[in-house]
């Protein structure tokens, strides 16, 4: 798997509220793992669908709507993203794909915003998950790129 800004999407989306599984029982012959999304906000699920699709060289992904739930649904089969993404997340291993370049950051911190993230009535945003390694993760590669652009706009002599 090559590292791209859709991967970095895909693997943000999957820290959040995205999930990978594998099914009890498993029939030879087949790979009976997945990497889903649920959302009831379609614009955010034809995303997660689109790069999904672009990771795995594949048509595009149709996101179904069921009713009785009220949501989006978008799945894929995947054994090769599934080794990578399964749970708990192994950031050392996801940073060549994450770290490896501004843009793919960047990428990542949207998913992971889209997946996680709200904003309140005074319009602050807030990002909530209960794995304190991954926040913290999350706050540094926020800080990395922050500082980065202020160094380019130094160097540029633009105004901060």
């Amino acid at each position: 798997m090559k590292p791209s800004e859709e991967l970095a999407y895909v693997i943000g989306v999957v820290c959040g509220d995205g999930y990978v599984k594998m099914k009890r029982r498993v029939r030879k012959g087949y790979n009976d793992v997945w990497i889903d999304l649920e959302a009831k906000d379609k614009e955010f699920v034809e995303e997660f669908a689109r790069c999904l699709a672009k990771v795995l060289g594949r048509r595009p992904i149709r996101p179904r709507y069921v009713k009785s739930s009220g949501r989006y649904v978008v799945e894929a089969e995947s054994k090769t993203l599934y080794e990578l993404l399964k749970k708990p997340v192994d950031l050392e291993r996801l940073k060549k794909y994450i770290e490896h370049c501004e843009r793919c950051m960047a990428a990542l911190l949207r998913g992971f915003a889209d997946s996680e993230g709200s904003v309140n009535k005074r319009g602050y945003i807030f990002i909530l998950n209960t794995d304190l390694r991954l926040l913290t993760y999350i706050m540094d590669l926020l800080r990395d790129l922050t500082l980065n652009q202020r160094g380019q706009e130094f160097m540029s002599g633009e105004e901060p």
